[in-house]
């Protein structure tokens, strides 16, 4: 028997998977057919944040009623979850260079599922020690230098760790050769020791950090979450939500003709995550590149872009998106701002009539539009000794063909025929050209399969990403597609 034959027999009555969220337990029953997964039976259920597990056991007995989940016995199927509730997996990272080792940092915590919640270059000073002991991350990822290379600022930040109070776990990830004195002055604590980001200058090793990220995440953070129940329970290990949906990303990308270059958009209530499939730079395009090379597949996350438990963030930081777009709405940029504060003072709440759906949309397109400018790269005209050329640094995504909306509103918005129009920003001659996708089709994940289907992608990669696929809404742009105007605002 092969090992795909062995799986598939595995799951011939089906298998479940459960993706437990910060506000929302979901949960799905699938069949495979004909080299698909299909969705048999669903269930959503308000997640328990006391307890998770009781949100889970609430949701699988609404897929079987007829089996007591609570008992010891096996399961009558197999059963994959992934958990972003009570806040995920922060990372606190700590690099050298700012465009080099911090940016891989921060690119290999977020490929492993994680949240940044801080980042700090050069020397740790005693207000960031500070701000790492009040944050409480789960993970400090300490990096910095290649082989043999920097030792200084590895070693000097290594003694401010292992004066400060942060109790959790610390990922080293820089120059070998520092090795031994950062074991020295933390051996002490929680530390794992994993190969450099960085081993030569301009190269990236991001696998081996997003290994140990994941291996802390079961350890300690499972336990921590009361998610080391369910492990016991059912016998298999969670994924972050955000490395369920990147491992399906890859998937798609991998494996499904069309889907070489696309991007993904997870936008929620308190973060909004951008994952894009595609080459970063192509050496043919006539273009130098600043700092490295980035992967194909990149995640980043916007912690002060969300729809509600951010909102107040998200207004704060497109300001002048929305002075721009409501300029000739009467009251409407405060109008706008009451709105938020609303949004603030009651994250469940919804809009009540239709000016404030527009305001709900506007803020989604804010959340959209910055979101995608910071994950993307840029273009400039740089001064060199043979004169100027165009020096890209980042991701260029402008070859991006396809995007996927999915998360609850936008979700929603693709339930009811609506899209978002995205707006390049228009730079000065003296600014940067931000390289976003120029002409792309857009699907919604109108019924919030993807994250479950992560749960699955690694397992099943060729049929989970067919699955994916074909369970996405395309959009048009026609007259029954409402695009955004401030026309829609003149009755607030």
């Amino acid at each position: 028997m092969t090992l795909i034959q062995g799986k598939r027999e595995m799951i011939e009555d089906g298998i479940i998977c459960i993706d437990i969220g910060s506000t929302w337990t979901k949960a799905a029953m699938f069949n495979l057919s004909h080299d698909r997964f299909s969705v048999k039976s669903r269930a959503v259920v308000a997640t328990t944040t006391s307890h998770l597990p009781d949100g889970v056991y609430a949701a699988l007995h609404q897929l079987q009623p007829e089996y007591d989940w609570h008992s010891i016995g096996p399961a009558p199927v197999p059963l994959r979850f992934s958990s972003s509730a009570k806040g995920g997996l922060n990372v606190a990272v700590v690099g050298l260079v700012p465009e080099m080792t911090l940016h891989i940092a921060r690119l290999a915590a977020f490929s492993a599922g994680a949240r940044i919640c801080a980042a700090y270059p050069y020397r740790l000073t005693r207000s960031c020690i500070a701000a790492i002991e009040q944050a409480h991350p789960d993970i400090l990822l300490l990096c910095g230098g290649t082989d043999g290379g920097n030792e200084r600022y590895v070693t000097e930040n290594a003694r401010a760790i292992a004066s400060s109070a942060f109790n959790g776990t610390i990922v080293y990830a820089g120059n070998n050769q520092a090795v031994d004195q950062v074991r020295d002055l933390l051996g002490e604590r929680d530390l794992r020791i994993t190969e450099n980001l960085m081993p030569d200058f301009g190269r990236l090793n991001i696998e081996p950090v997003r290994e140990t990220i994941r291996q802390v995440f079961l350890e300690r953070i499972v336990a921590g979450k009361g998610l080391d129940e369910l492990v016991r329970r059912f016998d298999t290990q969670p994924l972050p939500t955000p490395l369920a949906v990147l491992n399906l990303v890859e998937a798609i990308g991998n494996n499904v003709p069309g889907w070489e270059r696309f991007a993904l958009i997870d936008m929620g209530g308190a973060t909004t995550d951008f994952y894009s499939f595609c080459e970063a730079y192509n050496p043919d395009s006539g273009t130098i590149l600043k700092g490295i090379v980035e992967p194909k597949i990149k995640r980043t996350v916007e912690g002060d872009l969300g729809m509600r438990v951010s909102a107040a963030a998200a207004f704060d930081t497109a300001k002048d998106f929305f002075t721009l777009s409501l300029e000739d709405v009467q009251n409407g940029y405060a109008n706008m701002q009451s709105y938020v504060d609303r949004l603030s003072a009651n994250t469940s709440y919804l809009p009540v009539d239709l000016a404030e759906q527009q305001y709900d949309r506007l803020l989604a397109a804010a959340c959209l539009q910055h979101a995608l400018v910071r994950h993307a790269g840029t273009i400039e005209e740089v001064m060199t000794t043979k004169g100027p050329v165009m020096a890209q640094t980042g991701k260029d995504l402008r070859h991006v063909n396809r995007m996927i909306g999915s998360g609850g509103f936008l979700a929603a918005m693709g339930r009811a025929g609506d899209i978002l129009e995205l707006q390049s920003p228009k730079p000065a001659e003296s600014e940067k050209l931000h390289l976003l996708p120029e002409n792309f089709e857009y699907y919604a994940d109108t019924e919030y399969v993807l994250p479950l289907l992560g749960c699955l992608a690694s397992e099943f990669p060729r049929q989970s990403a067919a699955s994916a696929v074909q369970y996405l809404t395309r959009m048009h742009h026609n007259e029954q597609v409402k695009e955004f105007s401030h026309r829609e605002f003149t009755h607030a």
